[in-house]
């Protein structure tokens, strides 16, 4: 049996792969009322679709790091 937190990250990846139309559909289906599951992923997508892809693009304007071998 998966523990609530799995069933979180399970949900919240599905509805990642969702449009953000899709998603209120969504959640109030797999929520089905569990208001504090549904704020914790609302939540927690928000944060996501703050971050954007910051981590798959290097910053605006960075310079290579140079490495000195001796």
């Amino acid at each position: 049996m998966k523990s609530d937190s799995d069933r979180e990250v399970d949900i919240f990846t599905e509805a990642l792969e969702l449009s953000l139309g899709e998603r209120d559909a969504f959640l109030e289906r797999v929520c089905s009322g569990d208001q504090d599951l549904r704020r914790r992923l609302e939540a927690m997508l928000r944060a996501h679709d703050r971050l954007g892809n910051f981590l798959e693009e290097p910053p605006t304007g960075s310079r290579s790091i140079e490495t000195n071998e001796e």
